[in-house]
């Protein structure tokens, strides 16, 4: 059971969960960058729901299908279609020996999941079967996927039934107010810095990519001294103020430790809504409390239980 990348989406790769508990060797968490499309997808599928699924990219690629297979396209819409036939997203599809996935530019949001019923026949590394380009971790070496890669799926025959749900991808507003909790280092920063930090129209810069979302504004954030620190962990969603004073988000291939002061850090619930926004997209930060962020993804946990099967 395999899958053939006739064209590869841009910067694709395979992506689960990513690899915990080994930040401390220096050991990048890696992953889906929206990890809840992700977790839609394979929960549709009747999958595990952090099963390693395809990660697509700005424009979606082509795919052919060795053998049959039950398929979802979770996240970003790419305006799919199977042979001539056009797909939905967050649906599950059964493609046959031969069928041709093609996937043109996306027309909202920014990264897609192509998953399968059963999972990718991949072996897993430290825990995950998620690709890490820097270190050179998994399949095909850990590289971004090339033309006439050939992936090898599980073989699964049949699912409890082809359903569908809502995609929370097509119903995001835009501009999005990405909600933080801030700290650990507002001590860093003036009051009148934090009102700009909280203020602020950004944009997402040129420079934007899987570790890390560059911002761009005409308002950069100052520090009370300089924003050095000594080298504290840093998560998925930590906020940076370099020395140009626009703030940094980290993402999935971030680094485990970094050395400017952090701001805020986004919730869980909205790391989704950043992963999907498109180079000079504009959005803007809110703050709120810790207690607010734990209720929030309480409810959005109990939103995916609802489609388990």
């Amino acid at each position: 059971m395999s899958i053939q990348i006739i064209k590869p989406s841009l910067l694709s790769s395979l992506q689960d969960r990513g690899r915990y508990g080994y930040g401390e060797y220096g050991i990048a968490r890696s992953g889906a960058m929206d990890i809840k499309s992700l977790k839609i997808a394979n929960l549709l599928l009747g999958n595990p729901i952090y099963e390693a699924g395809i990660e697509l990219c700005w424009i979606g690629g082509e795919y052919v299908f060795l053998h049959s297979h039950f398929f979802v396209l979770g996240g970003a819409d790419f305006n799919a279609r199977l042979n001539d036939t056009p797909l939905q997203t967050c649906c599950v599809y059964q493609a046959k020996s031969g069928d041709n996935l093609i996937l043109d530019s996306v027309k909202k949001g920014f990264r897609g999941y192509l998953c399968v019923a059963g999972g990718f026949d991949v072996e897993s590394i430290l825990g995950s079967k998620s690709s890490d380009t820097k270190s050179k971790i998994g399949l095909f070496g850990g590289r971004f996927f090339q033309a006439n890669d050939i992936l090898p799926a599980h073989t699964q025959h049949k699912i409890a039934s082809l359903r569908s749900c809502n995609n929370p991808v097509l119903s995001y507003k835009y501009p999005p107010q990405i909600r933080v909790v801030l700290g650990p280092e507002t001590d860093y920063f003036a009051q009148e810095n934090i009102d700009i930090f909280l203020n602020t129209i950004y944009k997402v810069g040129k420079n934007s990519n899987r570790m890390g979302i560059s911002t761009v504004s005409d308002s950069p954030i100052t520090c009370k001294k300089k924003p050095d620190i000594i080298s504290s962990g840093v998560v998925f969603g930590s906020i940076q103020i370099p020395g140009s004073g626009f703030p940094l988000i980290l993402m999935a291939d971030r680094q485990t430790t970094g050395g400017y002061a952090r701001i805020a850090t986004v919730i869980t619930a909205d790391l989704s809504i950043l992963a999907q926004l498109q180079l000079g997209q504009e959005f803007s930060f809110k703050a709120i409390s810790i207690q607010e962020a734990h209720s929030i993804y309480l409810q959005e946990e109990q939103t995916l239980e609802s489609l388990q099967f």
